[in-house]
């Protein structure tokens, strides 16, 4: 069953909605990156093997050693034997030899090179199986509940595998927290050792806005992609598993961005922190409150319909204080074209204490006339 974001459901039926065209894979997903909401979906949670999408966790971890000076780009490590006795795509790594970290982890990214995958964690955890614990904690975190990892290459293994929602929520945290990192992610092509291998994401050369993230292969996994692009102030990103060719991925994760871009906006409507309403407070040390939200506000929004959302302020009077920063004080409604969108909780930004015995004597008066 294809599924889209409630908000949207609600305001339009599904049948007002073109659905992406001809999407083949087995399962699928778009999300808009700025808020987390899933566009259109179709067996988005059954869990399948990822293959070396696999990596898209295994650089995220690596990335926040980087990120911790626990691992340093420029680094030099040693390949271990294990490396080198890898299956799947490697750029032929000798024991003992000496290769820096930002080479391998580009050898990772743009050929999926198990090789440098197992080197790299070696270096950063003393053994993939240490790694991959650490792997599963990061899953875990991000709420990637339908993901297990046995391995950090993505190789075929008993119980490895993960979704295309739960991948769709990785790639999002890998821009939302490496967004300087992200070229990685988008390289071409990478000359090593007098050999130059080609990134599989197919993408990255059809279409100028796709900026990554990843693609990969096994017998068992069929054929995958995570695909991230940006065009204006919107980025989409595209999970596509299981298909069956190269040109069905590449084609599949292209209409779902497209979809994605054409039937839908998103908008930063509130920063975090920004007082949406300021209201009176009985009984503080201060006379008002602002209310806000802790984080960026985006709201989805059919596309060329974020001129026709209303916005109206519900709060609950009074409000007296103690007020604590993160308590709930009001209400967000908003319509478009008057049906409704949805309620959102607006929360003190700040707190506010109580006054000093005169300050609330006369605030206990004033109340008396407010009710």
């Amino acid at each position: 069953m294809k599924r889209f974001w409630l908000g949207l459901a609600l305001l339009f039926s599904a049948a007002a909605w073109a659905e992406p065209p001809g999407v083949a894979s087995r399962a699928w997903i778009v999300i808009d990156e700025a808020s987390g909401r899933e566009l259109a979906s179709q067996q988005a949670d059954l869990p399948l093997p990822p293959a070396s999408l696999t990596q898209m966790m295994t650089a995220y971890v690596l990335l926040d050693d980087i990120r911790k000076n626990k691992l340093r780009p420029d680094e030099m490590v040693t390949v271990p034997p294990a490396a080198t006795r890898m299956d799947g795509p490697r750029i032929f790594l000798e024991a003992g030899e000496k290769v820096r970290v930002d080479t391998l982890l580009q050898a990772m990214l743009v050929e999926s090179a198990s090789d440098a995958a197992i080197t790299l964690v070696t270096a950063a955890g003393g053994s993939e199986a240490a790694f991959v614990e650490r792997m599963n904690r990061e899953a875990k975190r991000l709420g990637m509940t339908r993901t297990r990892f046995v391995n950090a290459t993505g190789l075929n293994a008993p119980g490895h595998e993960s979704s295309a929602r739960d991948l769709a929520l990785l790639g999002r945290a890998l821009v939302n927290d490496f967004p300087s990192r992200l070229t990685l992610f988008g390289q071409k092509e990478l000359a090593f050792q007098g050999v130059t291998y080609y990134n599989g994401n197919r993408l990255l050369w059809r279409d100028n806005t796709v900026t990554g993230l990843k693609a990969g292969r096994t017998a068992q996994a069929g054929y995958c992609m995570a695909a991230s692009a940006q065009r204006g102030g919107q980025r989409r990103i595209a999970v596509v598993l299981s298909a069956r060719s190269d040109a069905q991925r590449t084609q599949d994760a292209l209409k779902l961005l497209n979809y994605g871009f054409e039937n839908f906006d998103s908008i930063l409507l509130y920063r975090a922190q920004y007082p949406v309403k300021v209201v009176e407070i009985y009984r503080g040390e201060r006379t008002s409150v602002s209310l806000g939200f802790e984080q960026d506000f985006h709201l989805l929004v059919p596309h060329g319909g974020a001129a026709r959302v209303k916005a109206e302020v519900i709060t609950r009077q009074p409000v007296v204080a103690p007020v604590n920063r993160g308590q709930r004080l009001g209400t967000l409604r908003l319509t478009l074209d008057g049906q409704p969108l949805g309620d959102y909780p607006l929360v003190a930004l700040h707190d506010v204490g109580v006054a000093g015995l005169f300050g609330r004597g006369w605030d206990s008066l004033r109340l008396l006339f407010a009710k």
